[in-house]
């Protein structure tokens, strides 16, 4: 046996050598993973390496979807100088998500959907909905990470053909959407996704979609607090 599975893997064990509060953004050379309770010096507690969060920002724009870095000594715009500021700039800085919404210069915070690999590029899509999901809102072959925006909930994004295994993540950063697939007879939680059955999605929401076998897909959504949303059916609209 090569490898044992431990856990899911949306907060690890971590424990520091000085005391850490709730919220604190913690880097460990590439991993940055935020702190939901206090932890105490040499105790172990966790840090969440997954969720969303309102992260102190530097006073500049960040657009949704943009890749979101930590500046470990940066200055936030309502927070202590040099304690640390969230930045679209990545050099010198540690990839921490992606940003849910747009933000202004004067804004205390951006709200970041946390990540941990950095931000591959052929793997992220910017994904808008349209009548019917083709087009625009057809999240290509082998995305793991789409940022979705839409004018009316009652536009699509549709699901691409897929290998068992794989797992695209849908952040909803503009109106609220509908999800199909391009592939007839694709499931998702058990129900036909397609042009009579979609599947809604909440704005500000984050969603995990696995393909687990032959036609069939998973989804699980957690809402901007980090609740998970109740069983999700997709039905006629």
């Amino acid at each position: 046996m090569q490898a044992t599975y431990i856990k899911v893997g949306r907060e690890i064990d971590y424990t520091p050598s000085s005391a850490v509060s709730a919220g604190d953004v913690v880097v460990q050379v590439n991993l940055v993973g935020i702190a939901t309770e206090d932890i105490a010096a040499s105790a172990l507690g966790s840090l969440a390496v997954s969720g969303i969060f309102d992260v102190d920002q530097k006073a500049e724009i960040i657009v949704a979807g943009d890749a979101v870095y930590w500046d470990a000594d940066g200055n936030s715009v309502s927070g202590t100088a040099g304690a640390g500021a969230a930045t679209a700039t990545a050099t010198g800085n540690t990839f921490m998500g992606f940003s849910q919404a747009l933000t202004a210069a004067a804004d205390s915070y951006v709200r970041v959907a946390l990540r941990t690999g950095g931000p591959i590029q052929d793997s992220a899509a910017a994904v808008t909905a349209t009548v019917g999901g083709g087009t625009t809102g057809l999240i290509p072959a082998g995305t793991s990470f789409v940022v979705a925006t839409s004018d009316t909930a009652t536009k699509q994004i549709s699901l691409p053909a897929a290998s068992v295994g794989d797992e695209i993540e849908i952040l909803v950063a503009g109106a609220a959407c509908e999800l199909i697939s391009a592939v007839a007879g694709h499931k998702a939680n058990n129900v036909t996704i397609g042009a009579t059955n979609e599947l809604a999605l909440a704005q500000n929401s984050l969603y995990r979609c696995k393909y687990v076998a032959t036609n069939t897909w998973i989804i699980t959504g957690l809402t901007s607090l980090g609740a998970v949303e109740s069983a999700l059916v997709p039905n006629a609209r």
